[in-house]
């Protein structure tokens, strides 16, 4: 999947953080996937967004066997373009359709 770092809802702290706890656990079941349905975490920088989704990646993963990759969008943008200036358009998101999960983290950036 490629994650930064291994992270899983057990090293969260939801006593500090203003992060819906019940929602994020309802996720971390990862029912959303069998629905195809899309999260989108929204928060200001340090708020847990990175560590939730990777979380949430894992999870998927290791419980429930799905193929999982992850991107910062800038990362998949420039892969993106150095596809296309190869001539080679199209590889990527043809790898992307057989994945259950993309997340796609730093959005805003």
């Amino acid at each position: 999947a490629r994650f930064p770092a291994y992270r899983d809802l057990s090293g969260f702290d939801f006593a500090s953080s203003e992060v819906n706890e019940a929602l994020v656990r309802q996720l971390h079941r990862c029912e959303f996937l069998e629905d195809a349905h899309n999260v989108v975490l929204v928060g200001g920088p340090g708020t847990g967004k990175t560590h939730i989704a990777t979380a949430l990646g894992i999870q998927a993963i290791e419980h429930h066997h799905k193929r999982v990759r992850f991107f910062s969008t800038v990362e998949l943008v420039n892969l993106l373009e150095q596809e296309k200036v190869q001539g080679k358009s199209g590889q990527i998101a043809g790898r992307l359709v057989h994945s259950d999960l993309v997340i796609l983290d730093e959005l805003g950036y």
